[in-house]
């Protein structure tokens, strides 16, 4: 089985003006030449105030669909 992994860390942008911190780590795992792909997301609001990350999450979803899609075909 191999496994890679890729971590995203925020250094500036919109995410930092809002979140204390935020990181995306994408898991993949070969098996029998099936890859199984799974995503982490991992951020810190400042207080309650702050929306959770859903339009990113949503994004992450569609690009991995997306990708999906494309080595399907």
């Amino acid at each position: 089985m191999k496994k890679k992994v890729l971590t995203l860390k925020e250094f500036e942008g919109d995410v930092t003006d809002k979140y204390d911190s935020f990181k995306a780590t994408l898991h993949i795992e070969t098996k029998d030449e099936i890859d199984l792909v799974s995503w982490t997301l991992e951020y810190e609001r400042p207080n309650e105030n702050v929306p959770e990350l859903i339009n990113v999450l949503n994004f992450v979803v569609g690009m991995t669909k997306a990708i999906d899609d494309h080595h399907a075909n």
